[in-house]
């Protein structure tokens, strides 16, 4: 059973009482018994998510929204590795991994939450409860803010949620996912580079809403004889009246007298510099790891597959490493147990691919049948018929292939007797006799 430290009182952390836990009515403060932690290199021992309205900002949300939903796709399982081999276990830990983490979540907005955090924060936290040793659901905490606090000589991770709750637990008992990990003992660094892009990208939100309202409201130059402004304001309202208001003017025609000299305004030009929006569009998806094709998911195989090695595999090998570590006991470990985060990449893959891998496999005798229709998106037939292996005939048993080549003439040919005794090899005759 995972023990938690709220205040500095022990109590058992369970499905229900969590929500009332971190998110409860109001902050508390924390027992005097803690005292900060400290790092051997690192100055600060806390983590505060990088917020300067990023989040706010279209690109950066369109970025992050594209990987994350990109990363939430996964299928991670419990496995056991035994003398070389890796067998999928079938118990409770896939139905929270694959399909109900918690109560409040399905499979999908879980791993799009904490993908989410990873790569806006650079940080992501994640919370297994435990009821009698057995995993009952996991959660991911979403801090304001992450301390590393000491008490009898055991770190803890305590946590202040944007609600003002503080909230403690053994940092050890955490799931803690981080990138841009160098200057900090614990934590990932912050987004403090991408702070100039950012605000450059906010200055040319501004600039693009003033604008859309001044062409919204200029639609051409009215020329009246007179001079005084309050009669050039009459003019323009009688002639806005009359003219521009579709319920009185339902012709579209306009129709003024010699007095009057008006000049419609047609092109309305911008003065967005959009070659420096580019480059802001450019920054934002190269920091966060995506590019306009996986935004727009318009990406070909071959940049779907560089995407998943470059930036999916380092995030899953993480996610698989923390929840091991976290579900299973060093016991559990040592006798091969893990949890392995990992995508089905054939099934994303376009049908032509996926033909021309299914008959590569089923050459060399890699599939069963499930699996190969499995591929297509069928049914499986089940049985021991479904488990059958696919191979073509072309291909042969290496442990065969000596008698496969010989036709079995090596096999049906009679042996020497062992004890028979060799003859001679008759002598070359000499030269001269």
């Amino acid at each position: 059973m995972i023990l938690c430290i709220v205040w500095g009182e022990k109590m058992a952390l369970n499905i229900r009482g969590l929500f009332q836990q971190i998110f409860g009515k109001g902050p508390r403060t924390p027992p005097n018994n803690f005292s900060q932690f400290r790092l051997l290199s690192s100055w600060d021992s806390s983590f505060t998510p990088f917020s300067g309205n990023a989040w706010d900002i279209s690109t950066v949300r369109a970025a992050i929204d594209a990987w994350a939903r990109n990363a939430a796709v996964i299928q991670p399982r419990h496995i056991k590795r035994t003398e070389g081999k890796r067998e999928d276990v079938p118990d409770h830990i896939n139905r929270i991994l694959q399909t109900r983490p918690n109560p409040y979540m399905t499979a999908y907005a879980f791993y799009y939450k904490v993908a989410a955090q990873y790569k806006t924060y650079n940080n992501a936290f994640i919370l297994p409860v435990f009821e009698n040793g057995r995993l009952m659901a996991i959660y991911p905490i979403n801090a304001s803010r992450v301390e590393l606090v000491e008490a009898n000589g055991e770190m803890y991770a305590r946590m202040t949620f944007a609600t003002g709750s503080v909230w403690a637990c053994p940092y050890e008992q955490l799931v803690h996912l981080r990138r841009h990990y160098l200057d900090n003992d614990i934590f990932g660094d912050d987004n403090r580079p991408l702070i100039p892009t950012l605000e450059t990208a906010n200055s040319f939100n501004q600039s693009m809403s003033a604008f859309a309202k001044l062409v919204s409201v200029i639609r051409g130059i009215l020329k009246a004889p007179t001079t005084k402004a309050e009669d050039l304001n009459k003019r323009r309202d009688d002639f806005v009246r009359d003219n521009m208001r579709a319920e009185n003017n339902g012709s579209g025609v306009i129709v003024i007298d010699g007095k009057y000299e008006y000049t419609p305004i047609n092109e309305k030009q911008t003065p967005i510099p959009t070659g420096q929006l580019e480059h802001v569009r450019r920054e934002v998806y190269d920091y966060f790891g995506v590019n306009d094709a996986i935004v727009q998911a318009k990406a070909d195989a071959e940049t779907m597959d560089a995407f998943y090695r470059g930036e999916l595999v380092p995030f899953y090998m993480q996610l698989s490493q923390g929840l091991t570590n976290c579900i299973f006991t060093e016991r559990e470990r040592q006798f091969g147990n893990e949890i392995l985060c990992e995508r089905d990449r054939i099934q994303f893959e376009t049908l032509g691919n996926r033909v021309e891998a299914a008959k590569y496999l089923t050459d060399i005798g890699a599939l069963m049948l499930d699996q190969v229709l499995d591929i297509f998106g069928f049914p499986p037939i089940g049985g021991e018929e479904g488990k059958r292996r696919v191979q073509t005939l072309n291909m042969v048993n290496a442990e065969k292939i000596d008698e496969y080549q010989l036709g079995g003439k090596e096999k049906d040919a009679p042996k020497k007797p062992e004890n028979e005794e060799k003859q001679p090899e008759p002598e070359e005759p000499k030269e001269g006799k």
